[in-house]
C-alpha cells in the first residue's frame, strides 16, 4: 500500500481531530460517507473513510498535508 499527497477537505475539532468532508481521489472529488477507526503514529494522524461504491481510504495527516493510500477498489454493481 503507497500513499500519495492529495486534497482533503476537512474541518478539525478544537482538540485537533481531523473530520475530513472530501478528498479528491484521481481527478475525482470523493464525498466522504463514513469515518472509521483512527489512530497516531509517528508521521501523523490516520484515519479509515468510506466514500461512494465501498472505497475504503487510509488517510493520514500531519495537520497541514494530507496523504491517501486506497485500501479498498470499488465494488462491481451487478
Amino acid at each position: 500500500m503507497s500513499f500519495r499527497e492529495v486534497e482533503v477537505q476537512a474541518t478539525f475539532s478544537p482538540d485537533g481531530v481531523p473530520r475530513p468532508q472530501s478528498l479528491r481521489w484521481g481527478g475525482e472529488t470523493l464525498c466522504v460517507q463514513d469515518v472509521g477507526r483512527r489512530w497516531v503514529a509517528d508521521d501523523g494522524q490516520h484515519l479509515l473513510v468510506r466514500v461512494a461504491e465501498g472505497r475504503v481510504f487510509e488517510l493520514r495527516t500531519d495537520g497541514v498535508r494530507w496523504w491517501a493510500a486506497l485500501r479498498t477498489p470499488p465494488v462491481a454493481l451487478v
